[in-house]
């Protein structure tokens, strides 16, 4: 039988409830009542509206609250860690784990970073002088494009993933995002294409970089003898794309053009620092993911060549029209960023 309260004890608990004491200092200062049993005295003696709070008081002013909020969204304050550092220099002491929270309350959640280009100013003017003189094109259009990149595959995986917090999704500020930086240790250099019709032939250069004289070797073999003989193309039947890479823009590669039926003016009209416009750089996401996905680290580099023309060799059609698809989409994007950064 559960011992009655005595008359004292309910009316210090009465007095306490008055002054809107939180229940977990009630409970430290009258240890023999129970959480249940201050809530039925609350009920009792106010009908439960006289002390609505039954957590624990914040400590952090609204005015506070709103201001974290405010400066996490423009960049201001860097996350929970960034929140903790500005409240202790307030002299409000509180954990990582409290302002979780206290954001999640407020309808932040942690969000991957997306790793995008940088973007000078004057290339922002290209880039969005580009998109909006290729906006009229169909995905019809952009399947006659063969689009090609290099990419560095790193013999330990990929870059690791970093998280922002934000309380609205689709957001693109600078701070939510992570550039990209080439990393030359510990890898090979591979150069493929993607068409409508499928992936193109790819290559690994084991040592060193591309310089013009390998590009246009790459051209010769894996564009022209590899790529359009294999499907029943010539250089008038394709718009070829490249960014704008030293090897790529020079005399011996202009020549090489030139030489072979294409128009190096035309195809150096693509804007600089702008692998977002290009759909293979979704088929590199794939190929990396899987070669991630084998259960022990390539030990050679020409262990990892072979692992990644297996799973090049695995890349479909159906994967190739789905990222060529998008360029409409990209051209937008661009647009919409006035000629910065996209989250593609």
């Amino acid at each position: 039988m559960t011992k009655p309260t005595s008359s004292e004890t309910q009316k210090a608990l009465k007095d306490l409830l008055q002054k809107k004491t939180p229940y977990s200092q009630i409970i430290k200062l009258l240890p023999n009542i129970s959480k249940s049993t201050i809530g039925n005295y609350n009920k009792k003696f106010f009908g439960g509206a006289q002390h609505t709070n039954v957590g624990r008081v914040s400590k952090i002013s609204p005015k506070t609250q709103r201001y974290i909020a405010s400066s996490i969204r423009n960049g201001r304050i860097d996350g929970p860690k960034g929140a903790v550092r500005f409240l202790a220099s307030q002299f409000i002491p509180m954990t990582t784990s409290g302002v979780k929270k206290m954001l999640r309350k407020k309808g932040f959640k942690a969000r991957r970073k997306v790793k995008t280009n940088m973007v000078s100013r004057d290339n922002k003017k290209v880039r969005l002088a580009w998109a909006k003189a290729h906006r009229h094109y169909t995905v019809t259009d952009w399947c006659k494009w063969v689009f090609s990149d290099e990419t560095r595959v790193n013999m330990w995986g990929s870059d690791s993933v970093s998280f922002f917090w934000s309380d609205k999704p689709g957001t693109m500020q600078p701070h939510q995002t992570t550039t990209k930086v080439q990393n030359n240790a510990g890898g090979v250099m591979f150069w493929g294409c993607i068409t409508a019709d499928g992936p193109g032939y790819g290559t690994v250069i084991l040592e060193g970089t591309i310089n013009s004289e390998e590009y246009v070797k790459i051209l010769d073999s894996s564009l022209l003898d590899n790529t359009l003989d294999y499907y029943g193309k010539t250089a008038s039947d394709i718009r070829f794309q490249q960014d704008k890479a030293s090897p790529h823009k020079s005399d011996v590669t202009r020549d090489w053009f030139d030489k072979n039926g294409f128009s190096a003016d035309e195809i150096l009209d693509w804007p600089a620092q702008s692998p977002d416009l290009n759909p293979i750089e979704h088929v590199w996401y794939q190929l990396k993911r899987r070669l991630d996905n084998y259960m022990t680290k390539p030990t050679t580099r020409e262990e990892l060549a072979d692992r990644i023309s297996v799973e090049w060799d695995k890349i479909t059609q159906k994967e190739c029209l789905r990222y060529i698809d998008s360029m409409p989409s990209r051209i937008e994007a661009v647009i919409k960023s006035n000629g910065g950064p996209t989250s593609f």
